[in-house]
């Protein structure tokens, strides 16, 4: 999928079970049939899937997705 990254936020909280979770949150527009428009979204990225270092706001990515539907990996388009 090709989407345009809008901004991140680097993650690191405990959560109520006691886990450290650490990782980034990305926010992307992508085109969808079903919008007139971009559509939005926010997707998590685990600390194995890293934002590649040269990637920059406004640039367009390439996000793969595995079979359970999360990231597993993302490219500069």
């Amino acid at each position: 999928m090709q989407a345009k990254l809008l901004g991140f936020m680097n993650v690191d909280f405990t959560n109520k079970n006691g886990e450290r979770i650490v990782g980034m949150n990305i926010f992307v527009a992508f085109k969808d049939e079903n919008v007139h428009g971009l559509k939005t979204e926010k997707f998590f990225l685990k600390e194995s899937v890293a934002l590649p270092e040269q990637v920059k706001v406004n640039d367009t990515l390439e996000i793969s997705f595995n079979y359970k539907g999360k990231i597993e990996s993302i490219t500069k388009a």
